[in-house]
């Protein structure tokens, strides 16, 4: 009898354990891996290139669009870069779903190296579509742009830059943060979330 007690507390300390430690409402392999915030950004002002060699004002290029996401990598890079490109091609079926009135901007860290030539190639290579737009433009260009949205890695060495999404879901929403590797199903998630959360439904649709 004493044994079959032991026993039973002992499977509800493990159900306890397991509970506690489990998020209500997701098994905790599934979730996310970055962190989320809020922040109220002013755009820079900055000229750059895209994969066309068109000048593009930052500024007014983001303010047209009703909802803008901006990402950074460059095309030389073999770590990270790579999966957060994937990544926002994922997304895009879904992001499809939720509406059309949306871009997003992929932004180099390594103007000096990615030409408008290497951003076409880099387009072809992950399929990027018309959704996403790839810029380069001057070092100085990009370093504002980095500051403005608090996005400045280490020592200035492209190779210590830390995965980061940016989210605005609506000309007046504020920015939506997200540092760490977003997969295509959490940025899609993410955007639902930052409309909701911005009152901004109706103008998406």
């Amino acid at each position: 009898m004493l044994r079959s007690s032991l026993i039973s507390a002992g499977v509800a300390l493990v159900l306890f354990v397991t509970i506690s430690y489990v998020p209500a409402g997701a098994q905790a392999h599934n979730q996310p891996e970055y962190a989320r915030s809020a922040h109220a950004y002013r755009t820079p002002a900055v000229s750059l290139i895209d994969a066309r060699e068109h000048t593009v004002d930052f500024a007014a290029a983001v303010a047209q669009e009703e909802m803008v996401i901006i990402s950074l990598a460059f095309t030389s890079c073999t770590g990270t870069c790579p999966v957060i490109t994937a990544n926002l091609v994922q997304a895009l079926p879904e992001l499809k779903r939720i509406g059309n009135r949306y871009r997003i901007f992929l932004v180099s860290l390594d103007p000096e190296h990615d030409t408008p030539a290497r951003l076409r190639e880099y387009q072809a290579r992950f399929n990027t579509g018309e959704k996403i737009t790839l810029l380069t433009g001057s070092r100085t260009a990009i370093h504002d742009l980095l500051r403005a949205y608090n996005a400045i890695y280490p020592g200035g060495n492209k190779m210590n830059h830390q995965p980061l999404t940016l989210i605005r879901a609506g000309k007046n929403a504020p920015w939506i943060r997200l540092e760490g590797l977003v997969s295509g199903s959490d940025l899609a998630r993410e955007v639902r979330l930052a409309i909701e959360q911005a009152g901004a439904i109706s103008t998406i649709y």
